[in-house]
């Protein structure tokens, strides 16, 4: 027990010392099922934080997630484990290692990931695991999207936006409005733009009014999006309309992050018609 004890304290002194990798190596060499649950509880905290802290894409940060998974489902199956918490961790980790597998091409491999997440969550009442959900369904429609496999990305944010949309959290709203404004890019590229529209006024309708600056500018960015959408339907008076709309709307919004978009609504508008002329 006392060796056992030592090599605990050694991943703990590797981590402080910054040797993520070294912390990361000495907890996979670890037989952690014999710990106690303080000890597997601190254990996977460390590696949790060597992976986010290495943060190379490399194979020991995927596996430290994958290891600090392992640990927290044994943790959770103990009696007298406050389970949301250790569920909040795991699936930090879940994300964390899609994010990676993501970034390093391994596209197909993320996907599954983030659905392990949303399977694991299921219908979870606590913040933070809703969150988890939203960003995996954000991020498994991104991944699909970017492998142009489109009627899949779709129907992941329909997945987000039926489970989540009636959400009062305001984070979750944006989330919401994330992934509507992506399942109208989706359908554009598909060329199902009068959906597309459809679904981008949707976005204006819920949010043009929002007193959540960042919800407002997901409104306006749906504007933008629907103006080229109508331009490629050659509908250019209902575009300038578009542009038109953006400029009644936060034209004078004090919010500086809707400057750009009402920039390019001025600049866009102008185009049109200069070429209407």
């Amino acid at each position: 027990m006392e060796q056992l004890e030592r090599s605990l304290e050694l991943v703990h002194e590797s981590l402080e010392d910054g040797d993520f990798r070294g912390a990361i190596s000495r907890a996979a060499g670890l037989p952690w099922h014999k710990l106690d649950r303080e000890q597997m509880s601190h254990l996977m905290d460390a590696l949790i934080s060597a992976a986010a802290n290495l943060s190379d894409g490399s194979g020991e940060e995927l596996q430290a997630y994958e290891l600090a998974v392992l640990i927290g489902d044994t943790l959770a199956q103990q009696s007298g484990v406050y389970r949301p918490a250790v569920e909040l961790r795991v699936n930090a980790a879940l994300f964390n290692q899609g994010v990676v597998l993501a970034q390093l091409g391994r596209t197909e491999e993320a996907i599954i990931v983030y659905d392990r997440l949303v399977q694991r969550i299921g219908g979870a009442r606590d913040l933070g695991l809703r969150e988890n959900a939203v960003r995996a369904l954000f991020n498994k429609g991104a991944s699909l999207a970017s492998l142009n496999r489109l009627e899949e990305a779709i129907a992941a944010y329909d997945e987000l936006v039926g489970r989540f949309e009636a959400d009062p959290e305001p984070s979750l709203n944006e989330a919401v409005g994330k992934a509507l404004i992506n399942k109208g890019i989706a359908l554009a590229e598909l060329n199902r733009l009068n959906e597309a529209i459809a679904v981008l006024d949707d976005v204006v309708e819920r949010w043009g009014n929002s007193a959540n600056a960042r919800l407002r500018r997901r409104a306006s960015r749906a504007l933008l999006n629907k103006a080229s959408a109508l331009i490629q339907l050659d509908h250019r008076q209902l575009a300038l309309a578009a542009y038109e709309e953006i400029l009644q709307r936060f034209g004078d919004d004090p919010e500086p992050s809707l400057r750009d978009a009402v920039s390019m609504a001025r600049l866009g508008k102008d185009t049109l018609e200069s070429q209407l002329n």
